[in-house]
């Protein structure tokens, strides 16, 4: 079972959301596993390993899979428009 574990900088952008839109995206955290369910709408990010992007409505959430440690690590939380700028 691997565990779903937020940055100090992603539990901030989480907080900066909408309310609405924060929870339905912190019901999504709670229910994430690996393998991926396929009703949750999950895409690789082209070019870097072991990175995906998890989209609730108009957010987005980066999150690392460390498979040695069996967590998923929530990088970076935000709308749509400005997640990808790193």
């Amino acid at each position: 079972m691997y565990e779903v574990l937020l940055t100090k900088k992603a539990e901030k952008e989480i907080n900066k959301l909408a309310r609405v839109d924060s929870s339905k995206l912190i019901a999504k955290l709670l229910n994430l596993v690996y393998p991926f369910p396929s009703n949750f709408d999950i895409d690789k990010i082209w070019g870097v390993d072991h990175f995906y992007r998890l989209r609730v409505g108009r957010v987005r959430a980066i999150f690392e899979v460390d498979f040695s440690r069996k967590e998923i690590w929530v990088r970076k939380v935000g709308y749509r428009g400005s997640v990808y700028k790193f």
